[in-house]
């Protein structure tokens, strides 16, 4: 998507060098445009189109010294920042914004120099996409044909790390040695790991630099002496003394110039990068799911595991620029002509929300029990950006989920990983889902308390868990959380036609919402398809026939004159009204329980409103107050394509219009009437929900794979539970029975095979290793990025109640390289070393009479895997139900 200026004559460009001269725009721009968006920490926004007449700001508004200088034969023109030191400005000609790059050409004498922010969203590589950093690049040729003298100069100051100027800061500049980069690293003296001040963390380190070359310097000075001293001669000579120092006085700046010498266009273009590194990323504190007792991990981020210094990570960013601009150009295809074929207006609001979207998350990594890093262990965590600053906000994952479904799903999963896993524990008795993972980024606390949007946040979960499996084909989160979802689900049963939540997530009062009531409904159907996918269609017969019995009442309740939906469920006018956005869940799982003909009434409905007001519309007839991220869930239920346009038009109209004045980045609310009485929400990462119509064109999954073990236990009802004594008496018989009987085939396997001979085999492990017990998959995690490891016969670890003399042959298969989720593996066969013996599932075995004595008959076999699979089930059980009530001893 390009948005243009007017180009000036060039009777006026050869005037620029002895003027300033404003810009002069053709369309109307965003208010606030992103620059450096690449994570929680890495925000930096211009106020537009002054990027060369005012500082780039955080998101909270904050000022970043960071100042850009070209010199054209001796004449220095500025390009960023606002340094005040009287060059001459260079005078912006166009702007281009696309998903990943905000594009300025300028005018500098007879130079065209075009400035390029780069942050790029990786589609295909989360390892790429966890690196913090962004790229700045800079072209400039001449339209004379003439050679140019040229030298480029960028600089940054400690306001990267904090606002506060008396807070002193220490750095090291590398210009030489193992590295193929010259950069500064820039810290505080004295910083705190895992610790915000002011949306800022403490132990960030900035990081500024270019590839090292003859013509590339790399020196620390003092602001004004240095910048002063680039545009006379071209140069910069450090004037700073040794580190540390206060961060306001002497001002202490960090600068990179690339002398191009005489050309008459760049044949590359010069490349800067600058980001905020930080290890670890962040502090994660959970129960046990076994003692009760806290547990708290530090997480790396992802690219820790093949990058292991900052020297590292920028020698690999900056060598591969040309390969991210090129998938940068993919990304940028690939959204915006998905967004071209709805409507032009919705190009300019995606290329402006993916960015600040994934600019609010980071990837990480955590070592496993081994020490290594554990490669099945990637998460994703969100902070709640120009909001609340909780980690991985349900309301916020919820609204930005089509955009990750939509640019990849594996990060949809590993978005909600974290909140699965915090809360599948036995300690872990809140019958809801909660609303985050803790208060304060980036320390997730995982203490779960009663709020009050409790079928909000457990609807959401459930919609988000199946969208994901539905889009990915990836079952394992379905699979491994089953009983969690199934309880959350349970919940829904109880309290979705009557729903507890005291205020909506946009902290609205309203009791018995028809919006809130219609998620439920639709997450017990998500519910049904999770159960069906698990293969446990009493649970999915259950679910569905609940989510059906609630949409007749729900449609009952929901009659008014004109079609379309009120407020609240039964009672209130009739004339009431509001966004009914959960219907998207509906489009977006194919759930189809909601009828053609109440999607149509609503769409005209809308246009009706929409006639009204060209600034969009209130989340309902009693507020005044719009939300991006639930207009665009709106837009995407509407099948009539001029009346969605109209809608996407109205939320482009209040942020693409002709002298836009406000200094904050895109907002998720604004108010319609234009007033600003309410929190904005600015930079925040439910923008994401722009997405929300790209995500409808998504082709699901041909099915949903589920790795082993397979959820095997049926749902159990209260009434099931509490029926009578005789159950649980006669199962508790029936359990005692079975278990004396494992015990004492168990003695009688362990005589046996004591007299088997069992010959040492050597076995090459590259991990994870997986070992198939009877439908169960342990996995032995190593680090899959060292060389194989020749082992005396590891022992896999043994399923509940298999010793080891009954744990059968080991079948070890090679992980898949693909990304693809994991399928049940088969069995390799090992092969011995010992002359004269045959493998068999990895294990030899002797071929005498000795080993044909030892082997169990089939029938004795099968017995004590029955009785095995028996006990497993039985254990199981027992953790669905946890600790409840005793049933009644009615007589």
């Amino acid at each position: 998507m390009f948005i243009h200026v007017w180009t000036l004559s060039w009777v006026f460009l050869l005037l620029l060098p002895f003027v300033s001269s404003q810009t002069t725009q053709s369309t109307p721009l965003p208010f606030v445009l992103p620059l450096a968006i690449k994570s929680p920490y890495l925000h930096a926004w211009t106020k537009q189109p002054n990027l060369n007449r005012s500082w780039p700001m955080v998101w909270n508004r904050d000022n970043l010294g960071w100042e850009g200088l070209v010199r054209v034969d001796n004449q220095a023109y500025q390009w960023l920042g606002d340094a005040g030191i009287n060059p001459v400005r260079a005078n912006v000609t166009n702007m281009q914004i696309t998903p990943t790059r905000t594009i300025y050409t300028y005018a500098a004498g007879p130079a065209q120099l075009t400035a390029t922010f780069l942050s790029p969203i990786e589609k295909s590589d989360p390892v790429k996409q966890s690196i913090p950093f962004s790229y700045i690049s800079v072209d400039v040729n001449f339209t004379d044909g003439l050679q140019h003298n040229v030298q480029v100069y960028m600089d940054i100051s400690g306001e990267f790390l904090t606002r506060t100027t008396s807070d002193i800061i220490t750095w090291r500049t590398s210009t030489s040695g193992t590295s193929s980069s010259s950069f500064h690293q820039i810290q505080l003296n004295a910083p705190q790991a895992l610790v915000e001040a002011g949306n800022r963390a403490e132990d960030m380190i900035a990081v500024f630099g270019a590839q090292s070359g003859p013509s590339v310097s790399a020196v620390e000075g003092e602001a004004d002496s240095s910048r002063r001293t680039f545009s006379s001669s071209g140069v910069v000579s450090g004037t700073l003394n040794t580190p540390p120092a206060t961060m306001g006085n002497p001002y202490p700046i960090f600068t990179v110039v690339q002398n191009l010498g005489d050309i008459s266009a760049t044949t590359s273009p010069v490349v800067f990068a600058i980001g905020i590194y930080r290890n670890p990323s962040i502090l994660v504190t959970t129960v046990m799911s076994t003692t009760g007792k806290t547990q708290s991990q530090t997480r790396a981020p992802l690219f820790a595991a093949s990058l292991g210094s900052i020297s590292d990570v920028i020698d690999a960013f900056l060598s591969d620029f040309p390969n991210a601009k090129s998938r940068a150009d993919d990304m940028d295809s690939l959204i915006l002509n998905a967004a071209g074929d709805i409507s032009e207006p919705y190009k300019d609001l995606v290329s402006l929300a993916a960015r600040q979207t994934m600019g609010s998350t980071e990837l990480t990594i955590a070592n496993g029990t081994d020490g290594k890093w554990n490669m099945t262990d990637i998460k994703m965590f969100m902070k709640d950006v120009g909001d609340s600053g909780r980690i991985n906000p349900v309301e916020k994952i919820y609204a930005s989920f089509p955009f990750f479904l939509f640019i990849n799903s594996t990060y949809a999963g590993q978005l909600l990983s974290p909140l699965l896993e915090a809360q599948d524990s036995s300690m872990n008795d809140q019958a809801f889902a909660a609303r985050d993972l803790g208060q304060n980024y980036p320390q997730a606390f995982g203490t779960f308390t009663a709020h009050q949007q409790q079928v909000e946040h457990t609807s959401s979960m459930l919609i988000m868990a199946y969208a994901h499996a539905r889009i990915s084909g990836d079952g394992t989160l379905i699979s491994r959380h089953y009983s969690l979802l199934r309880r959350w689900a349970e919940y829904l049963v109880n309290s979705t036609m009557s729903p507890p939540d005291k205020t909506t997530v946009d902290d609205e009062i309203l009791v018995n919402s028809t919006n809130l009531v219609i998620k439920g409904i639709i997450a017990l159907k998500a519910m049904s398809e999770m159960s069906n996918a698990v293969s446990l269609t009493d649970d999915a017969n259950r679910y569905s026939q609940f989510s059906s019995n609630f949409m007749n009442q729900w449609t009952s309740l929901t009659q008014t004159g004109d079609g379309h939906l009120p407020l609240s469920l039964g009672g209130g006018a009739s004339s009431s009204w509001g966004l009914m956005y959960n219907l998207y869940a509906d489009k977006l799982l194919n759930t189809s329980i909601i009828a053609d003909q109440t999607f149509q009434n609503q769409a005209q409905f809308y246009q009706s409103l929409l006639s009204q007001s060209s600034g969009g519309l209130p989340l309902d007839s009693t507020s005044t107050f719009a939300s991006v991220a639930w207009s665009f869930f709106t837009a995407a239920t509407i099948t009539d394509s001029t009346i969605r346009n109209n809608l996407i038009s109205s939320v482009h109209n209040q942020f693409f219009k002709e002298q836009a004045n406000d200094t904050q980045p895109f907002p998720v609310n604004y108010n319609v009437d234009g007033s600003s009485t309410l929190k904005p929400k600015n930079a925040n990462p439910a923008v994401g929900a722009i997405f929300a119509p790209l995500a409808l064109s998504l082709t699901p999954a041909e099915s949903i794979t589920i790795p082993p073990p397979i959820p095997t236990t049926q749902i159990q009802t209260t009434s099931e539970k509490h029926r009578s004594i005789a159950g649980p008496v006669a199962g508790g018989v029936v359990g005692g029975l079975a278990l004396l009987l494992l015990v004492a085939l168990g003695v009688f396997c362990v005589r046996r095979r004591n007299r088997t001979e069992i010959p040492y085999v050597e076995a090459f492990t590259t991990g994870p290793n997986i070992v198939t017990y009877e439908g169960l998959t342990l996995l032995n995690h190593q680090d899959p990025t060292l060389p194989p490891q020749r082992t005396q016969r590891e022992e896999p670890s043994r399923p509940l109640g298999v010793s080891e003399k009954q744990a059968p042959d080991n079948s070890v298969s090679a992980p898949s390289s693909s990304r693809e989720p994991p399928t049940t593996p088969s069995a390799v066969s090992g092969s011995s070393q010992n002359t004269g013996r045959s493998g068999r599932s990895g294990r030899s075995r002797g071929t005498d009479s000795r080993s044909n004595r030892s082997q169990l008959s089939a029938t004795e076999v099968q017995g004590l895997r029955s009785e095995v699979e028996n006990l497993r089930r039985f254990m199981q059980q027992i953790q669905v139900e946890r600790i409840e009530a005793p049933p009644s001893y009615a007589l």
